[in-house]
């Protein structure tokens, strides 16, 4: 987290001073969301680690129920990228040597604190559904960190101008659009409003159906290895 997001704003620091394209509160919110989507990866991640270290197999088989269990572990795992804001507004404030970059208006830190909220809802969502791709393959470790761009990529969050045209389909399908724009204190559209819902949910249910495949094929058919 502390790495992926400082090199995030520095990078969006650096093209700020060059080209001035964005505004500096969309310098480090792009930043925090970065680091915050990096750890979501690992996050996602951490079951295949658990499979790795020999504990997964009494994960599975907790009293409490294995899918209380391994929401909880890539819960708790992503709840590590909310400290990717403040780091990202603490580090462009030693940037530019200010801490009058950003808004000090009480509706936009409102907005701020409920596009973190909205983000890191976003981010488990996405990575319980990751999570339940991974646990299916012993190799996850090695790719997880190539989720990262190809989601920023499709949420339209990279662009600084006019974004093509398929983006505007694949963004409303990632629960991370309408989280950027609160954030960035930008014009909320009204298919962001509709969209982060419905997408949150159906991450949420592809997950709850693949995590529920996922443990039968374990506990029952024994066809997935959990050791």
């Amino acid at each position: 987290m502390v790495m992926a997001t400082i090199s995030a704003t520095l990078v969006q620091f650096f093209a700020f001073s060059a080209w001035g394209a964005i505004t500096p509160t969309q310098g480090w919110v792009r930043g925090g969301v970065i680091g915050m989507w990096s750890v979501a990866t690992t996050a996602a991640g951490i079951v295949g680690f658990q499979r790795y270290r020999g504990t997964l197999v009494y994960l599975v088989l907790a009293p409490v129920g294995a899918l209380r269990v391994l929401a909880a572990l890539v819960a708790s795992a992503a709840t590590c990228g909310l400290g990717a804001f403040p780091l990202a507004w603490v580090t462009w404030a030693l940037c530019a040597g200010s801490v009058s970059f950003t808004t000090t208006d009480a509706v936009g830190w409102a907005r701020i604190a409920a596009g973190v909220v909205a983000l890191f809802i976003g981010c488990v969502s996405l990575s319980f559904a990751v999570a339940t791709l991974f646990v299916l393959t012993p190799n996850a470790i090695s790719y997880e960190g190539l989720v990262l761009v190809p989601v920023f990529l499709a949420s339209g969050i990279l662009f600084t101008s006019s974004a093509p045209g398929w983006v505007g389909i694949t963004s409303a399908l990632l629960p991370l659009r309408l989280p950027f724009e609160l954030l960035s204190l930008g014009p909320i559209s009204t298919v962001s409003l509709w969209a982060w819902p419905l997408s949150v949910a159906a991450w949420s249910v592809l997950s709850w159906l693949g995590a529920k495949r996922a443990i039968r094929l374990a506990t029952r058919a024994g066809t997935l290895e959990v050791i």
